[in-house]
């Protein structure tokens, strides 16, 4: 397919997403690819939703979508590595640029990623543990502006699944669940539960193409970071983070490293 056929392909499906998900109260912004902020989440979720949110006229051009999201090729595969590598190099770049005088270089070093420092929180965390929390944000709002623009109602960020070893079976867990069972005390509810950085799906939560976590190590290196591996007590003990993802999601599953890319 050419670069050209891509960009009409790709501003088409804008196009029939945004005519779908606009409401007359809303105030559409001047990028093609954002919506009014009461539909934006429901129809980037699950494109069937701006029918519910708009009325029945918006079932054609939902419908057409839904088709093109059906499959994830190659070439649309592609452009989304790219932008998250883009967003992964990103990240890293914005956060150190936020402590130039902090490190003795441009990056710290291992003894200076074990440091104790005071995150955004107020918790007291080692430099690692703060600068990758930082980098995930980053690299987050980034990957959600990159994908408004290629895949339009086709993804999902930091999405939490239950999943069943037992029977296979996963469901999707809400944002709205997630906070109230972090505000009753109750996230011990959610052991055991998926959450990888991005999904690619269908216009459907259930039907997942591609599965991506981004790893940001606190030391430069080229050296491809491991999958992290669960520990005794946890349901899935034995088995590391990427596994379960290839166990759960039976789909292309990857790291995004900045640097590096894609690692798979």
């Amino acid at each position: 397919m050419s670069i050209r056929l891509l960009c009409l392909r790709v501003a088409w499906m804008a196009l029939a997403l945004q005519t779908a998900c606009v409401t007359p109260l809303g105030t559409q912004r001047a990028d093609s690819y954002r919506y009014d902020n009461s539909v934006s989440a429901a129809c980037r979720q699950n494109p069937a939703n701006c029918v519910a949110l708009s009325g029945k006229e918006a079932g054609a051009a939902v419908a057409s979508v839904a088709a093109i999201l059906a499959v994830l090729d190659n070439e649309t595969r592609g452009s989304i590595e790219r932008a998250l590598e883009y967003c992964a190099d990103l990240a890293r770049s914005e956060v150190l640029l936020r402590y130039p005088t902090t490190f003795k270089g441009p990056a710290p070093d291992a003894n200076e990623c074990n440091q104790s420092t005071v995150d955004a929180q107020g918790r007291n965390v080692t430099w690692a543990m703060r600068l990758g929390t930082e980098m995930h944000e980053v690299a987050r709002q980034c990957t959600e502006e990159e994908l408004n623009k290629l895949r339009p109602g086709g993804f999902s960020l930091e999405q939490r699944y239950r999943y069943d070893m037992r029977t296979g079976s996963k469901k999707p867990v809400s944002a709205a669940e997630e906070r109230a069972l972090v505000a009753s005390g109750n996230q011990g509810e959610l052991k055991g539960t998926l959450k990888p950085d991005v999904v690619i799906h269908s216009g459907s939560l259930l039907d997942v193409q591609a599965v991506y976590d981004f790893k940001f190590p606190c030391v430069n290196t080229d050296e491809a970071p491991g999958w992290s591996k669960y520990p005794r007590g946890h349901p899935y003990f034995g088995y590391d983070q990427g596994a379960m993802y290839e166990m759960a999601f039976q789909s292309n599953v990857a790291r995004i490293m900045p640097r590096v890319g894609v690692i798979r």
